[in-house]
């Protein structure tokens, strides 16, 4: 049987040696963009391996040239465009051995032969940072000072506190450091908070170490020199050319228990903020005198080490060697901070910005999903907008189980290309399945399962979904801030606050609710904003990106000092503020010139948002979606002669009918499943382009709208089936269920 008729039916500077966020990281996506529709029709048929899907190859048994063969030739005959090669458990080579920087080699010049790209991962499996052990055992000082402090409280000094790092004293509202005066408390009772340092543990998984402390100076060159240099002496002379780049994996800044602790952090505090936080520690976990102020200008502290001492060294190595820097961090635990403080202000570092988006189980209302969270997609799409890049990548459907569908696979896909994704990351392509291997996280990307043979049309299909998605720009006229530096102050490491869980849920609900009415907006940083914003003729610009209307959503109490002093600018310049919260705070503390800010004249206030505001403040008279039924979704990017609309219904058994209305003398469907290109009826009215469209359960529509009048494109075939019958035009393809398209 035919395998297409089988699924058609179913910024940078360095000076001085500081380093500076800029926008010259990133290629592609300027403010305005030369692309046009001849751009698309040059790679749409058959795009280049650039634009192909690119899976975990996994190492997890013993690496010979041989299974590098097998597995190189199956990616390409599969639709690949490369691969990143991942270093798992079950690996019996050695790993940063001479055989291993040999057999990578091979990998290289194996993939350059086959026109496939090859990208290093970091890590022995993850997080990143440790070097597979030899970080630690190369500087001890990256894992033995300590991570995290752990609170006791008590009422009389212990016998021994020799264990203890801080002793503090409380003495009415405040409290005392009486580390080294403890003779004159001994058996006097009080309320005493001792300190004791905790530490990462050691564990086979980290080579017998720890994983490492990435806030102290130097772990992260000791991790690129330890990781790269074996590779330099390699591959060298292939970065930048079939060796794209490097994958950073899950590196965080967790606690071993207890607040998060570094040695410096004083030190960086104080100068940062001008007060000494030790003895306001206990304010990290009561709610007493001014804990608002202290725990955010903790968090705001722990991120910018975090950003410094992790990002910017890798983001300067890359562009010094020619390379592109990918990966992820854990994005699924916000509003819970304990992996990092903000991840978009991570993303902003990246010259590949990227996400994981593993399992299949759909969820909108859960802050902390993955498929379904909409937050999570945006702000990677977001910092990729004002950062400049053209492509963001996603590791993708790890954990989805092997009963994971084609349908699945293509709902899921479609649903993160629509919120900005553009290069897919397939989780994960063993080497062997042998034993235990099996369990780990599939599907499988490999000849071991029974579809592999028909999934190059899902590969090809990506492949000219993330061409087109990575030309042009995506200009959004709105800017939602983050509530971070709000939920900063509510954030506890030792524990929970329904406080932060409300406000990250009421934020998801609100993100959720512009995009599912079809607002186009992006997401705002204020760490980003702090190193890329400013304000000009009226427009608030963040990096490559322009607003003209900045929403505060609900909840939100705090503005960092940054983001304030530019929303006046942009006030006073006439821009437009919408507010579903009164802020009091600037850095956490209260401060009355938010008062006179929020009662500007181009300010204002509202309850909720709701159909209403959304139709009054937040819609455009250019561009119109409307629909019934099924879960809709888009994503549009602007060229230089009309604009791409992508259209996608993340509904598993619900049609979508609705119509587009939008600038434009023509339409074209770009048919990613076949590579063709075919006239899209339309009509046209003072200037407005309309059309009606029918997009079935996991469907997706791919429209050009032209400036210009095309050259003539046939219509598309027709293809009868129950939910097109009634005569609308047909606008999707069904994908079945995996299990249909077994060859036999």
């Amino acid at each position: 049987m035919n395998t297409q008729r089988i699924i058609k039916n179913f910024i940078y500077t360095v000076a001085g040696g500081i380093l500076s966020l800029g926008t010259t990281g990133c290629s592609g996506n300027k403010a305005e963009t030369t692309d046009s529709f001849s751009t698309l029709e040059a790679q749409f048929s058959n795009p280049s391996s650039e634009y192909r899907t690119a899976p975990f190859m996994v190492w997890n048994g013993k690496v010979t040239e041989i299974e590098i063969d097998r597995m190189l030739k199956d990616f390409k005959d599969a639709g690949c465009g490369g691969a990143f090669i991942h270093p798992r458990p079950g690996m019996i080579t050695e790993y940063m051995s001479d055989e291993w920087y040999s057999l990578y080699r091979y990998a290289v010049d194996k993939g350059k032969e086959m026109g496939l790209d090859i990208w290093i991962y970091d890590e022995n499996s993850y997080p990143s940072g440790f070097a597979g052990g030899h970080v630690p055992e190369d500087m001890p000082e990256s894992y033995n000072q300590g991570q995290g402090l752990e609170l006791t409280k008590t009422d009389l000094l212990p016998d021994k506190t020799d264990e203890y790092f801080i002793i503090l004293k409380k003495e009415g509202d405040k409290w005392a450091d009486i580390t080294n005066a403890l003779s004159q408390h001994k058996k006097a009772k009080g309320e005493y908070y001792l300190y004791k340092k905790t530490y990462l543990g050691k564990s086979d998984w980290y080579g017998g170490y720890s994983y490492v402390d990435l806030l102290v100076p130097g772990v992260t060159e000791k991790f690129i020199d330890l990781t790269m240099k074996g590779y330099e002496k390699t591959i060298k002379d292939e970065f930048g050319k079939s060796v794209f780049g490097i994958f950073t994996d899950e590196p965080n800044i967790s606690s071993p228990g207890g607040l998060r602790w570094t040695p410096d952090l004083f030190e960086v505090f104080r100068k940062q903020w001008g007060y000494d936080l030790k003895p306001l520690l206990p304010l990290l976990d009561e709610e007493t005198g001014n804990w608002k102020q202290v725990r955010h200008n903790y968090m705001e502290t722990l991120l910018q080490m975090f950003v410094d001492r992790w990002s910017k060294p890798w983001h300067h190595y890359c562009e010094t060697n020619n390379l592109k820097w990918t990966g992820h961090y854990w994005e699924h635990g916000w509003p819970q901070m304990n992996d990092g403080p903000d991840n978009m202000a991570m993303y902003a570092w990246h010259q590949v910005p990227a996400i994981d988006m593993l399992f299949n189980q759909f969820d909108e209302t859960n802050p902390q999903a993955q498929f379904g969270n909409i937050r999570a997609v945006k702000e990677l799409r977001s910092a990729a907008n004002q950062t400049g890049c053209n492509r963001t990548l996603s590791e993708t459907y790890g954990g989805g189980g092997w009963d994971e569908t084609f349908k699945d696979f293509k709902r899921l896909g479609d649903w993160e290309y629509a919120l900005g994704v553009n290069f897919m990351n397939q989780h994960l392509a063993h080497m062997t399945l042998t034993g235990a291997r099996k369990y780990d996280y599939p599907p499988v990307f490999t000849y071991h399962s029974p579809w592999w043979p028909d999934y190059r049309e899902l590969n090809d299909y990506y492949g000219r979904l993330s061409f087109v998605m990575s030309k042009g720009i995506q200009k959004n006229d709105i800017l939602v801030l983050e509530p971070n530096s709000t939920l900063w102050s509510y954030y506890v490491h030792a524990g929970s606050s329904p406080k932060l869980m409300e406000i990250g849920t009421n934020f998801q609900a609100f993100v959720t609710t512009l995009e599912k009415n079809q607002v186009e907006y992006d997401l705002g940083s204020e760490n980003i904003i702090k190193d890329l914003g400013k304000v000009e003729n009226g427009r608030f610009i963040v990096g490559n990106a322009s607003y003209s209307t900045v929403v505060l959503p609900p909840m939100m109490e705090t503005l960092n000092k940054p983001t304030f002093n530019l929303l006046q600018q942009f006030v006073e310049q006439g821009g437009q503020i919408i507010t579903f919260s009164a802020p009091t705070r600037i850095d956490g503390a209260v401060n009355d010139e938010l008062a006179g800010l929020l009662t500007g004249t181009t300010v204002t206030s509202l309850p909720e948002l709701s159909k209403d505001v959304i139709a009054r403040y937040f819609s455009s008279d250019n561009f119109r979606i409307t629909f019934n039924s099924g879960n809709l979704y888009h994503h549009r990017r602007r060229f230089a002669d009309g604009e791409l609309v992508f259209l996608v219904n993340s509904s598993m058994d619900e049609v979508v009918d609705g119509t587009l209305s939008t600038q434009g003398k023509a339409m074209l469907e770009m048919d990613a499943l076949n590579g063709e290109i075919y006239t899209y009826p339309s009509s046209k009215e003072k200037g407005i382009l309309s059309t009606s469209f029918r997009i079935e359960p996991a469907g997706s529509l791919l429209l050009y709208c032209s400036d210009k009048n095309p050259k003539n494109y046939p219509s598309a075939p027709s293809s009868p089936s129950p939910a097109s019958a009634t005569g609308t035009r047909r606008t999707s393809r069904r994908y079945p269920d995996s299990s249909s398209t077994v060859i036999g």
